[in-house]
């Protein structure tokens, strides 16, 4: 009888809050099936430009040399791989790929896969409107979706269905099916939702000093004189001997370096050298970090699954598409009863 009535309790909460954002979260969802392999497509895309014919005996230009290969320059990246094109953000967020050894451009990214990107995660996050009522409205279904998932969890508890069955009727198999993923789909769901918190609501990264009891630091307000290089002698004093990838920034003079794939945060160090004097101001591994901080820097990537690569993109893919069909079934469900009530 408890469990009954705990579960009445909550299920009109639950209909409610889906019903209401269902189409919202129904757009999240899709978006970011379609974001899954973000990284992967514009790399595959960028192809025919990203690598380089080596020469036996040949030597890599110097960052100063690199940069000086188009015009204005907001940031370098480099490869630890020989075959590897030198990467040069422009403005505008252009890439322009370069031939490390003889500054040759070899090509501008592909500008096609990226306005794609870019359009889907505007509509992944704000509905294609960057404005303080979309991303409102974002963030609210977003917290509904997460209310949805516990209440779904507590629910679920109380009638447990843990596969899919055959020879169902309509209703039936929406049942089964909104059942069934939602449960298998609940925890990376919890993730993506818990940390999508953090893009829409800027409560949530104060927060999360105070839970953990860090001090929240204090913006920089160090002003960026104009960095005129030479930029070599920094990256020289770098040390760095397991780096896979480093990304320099001329304006405040920082190198981030990279030991890992790009969803590795663990494995990255920030090294910020003084615009005026070119001396190290701080290296910042890591592990040195404090907990909130280091929560804080893992978001976006648990978020999208790249936290755990390949395997962890592959399963927030599979969990958002999950979402879709939960958000369909739960919709046709509700219609059903609302239709039934009506007659």
């Amino acid at each position: 009888m408890v469990a009954l009535a705990m579960r009445k309790f909550l299920f009109w909460p639950h209909l409610i809050a889906g019903v209401v954002a269902g189409i919202v979260i129904l757009v999240m969802s899709v978006t970011g099936v379609l974001l899954t392999y973000e990284k992967q497509v514009i790399a595959w895309a960028d192809q025919p430009h990203n690598t380089v014919s080596v020469s036996e005996g040949a030597v890599r230009l110097t960052i100063d040399q690199l940069l000086a290969a188009a015009p204005n320059p907001t940031a370098i990246t480099l490869l630890i791989d020989p075959a590897a094109a030198a990467q040069l953000t422009l403005p505008h967020n252009r890439i322009v790929f370069v031939d490390p050894y003889t500054g040759r451009i070899n090509g501008e990214g592909s500008v096609a896969t990226r306005n794609f990107f870019r359009q889907v995660t505007a509509w992944h996050r704000w509905l294609g409107q960057n404005t303080p009522l979309t991303k409102g409205i974002t963030g609210a279904s977003n917290l509904a979706f997460l209310f949805l998932l516990l209440t779904g969890i507590l629910m679920w508890l109380q009638r447990p269905i843990a596969w899919f069955r055959r020879g169902l009727s309509s209703k039936a198999r929406d049942y089964n099916w909104h059942h069934v993923l939602g449960i298998w789909a609940s925890v990376p769901l919890l993730l993506i939702v818990l940390t999508a918190v953090f893009f829409s609501y800027s409560w949530a990264t104060p927060l999360l000093y105070r839970v953990t009891g860090d001090t929240m630091p204090a913006p920089d307000n160090r002003r960026t004189l104009a960095s005129l290089g030479p930029y070599q002698p920094l990256f020289l004093k770098l040390q760095a001997p397991a780096w896979q990838s480093i990304t320099f920034r001329p304006g405040p003079r920082s190198f981030s370096v990279e030991d890992g794939h790009w969803g590795r945060v663990d494995l990255k160090t920030q090294w910020v050298f003084d615009p005026a004097s070119s001396t190290l101001l701080r290296s910042e591994p890591f592990e040195n970090l404090p907990l909130a901080r280091r929560l804080r820097t893992w978001v976006r990537t648990v978020h999208t699954g790249e936290a755990a690569g390949l395997l962890g993109q592959t399963v927030a893919g599979l969990a958002s598409s999950a979402a879709i069909v939960l958000v369909w079934t739960g919709l046709a469900l509700s219609w059903r009863r609302l239709r039934a009530a009506r007659s």
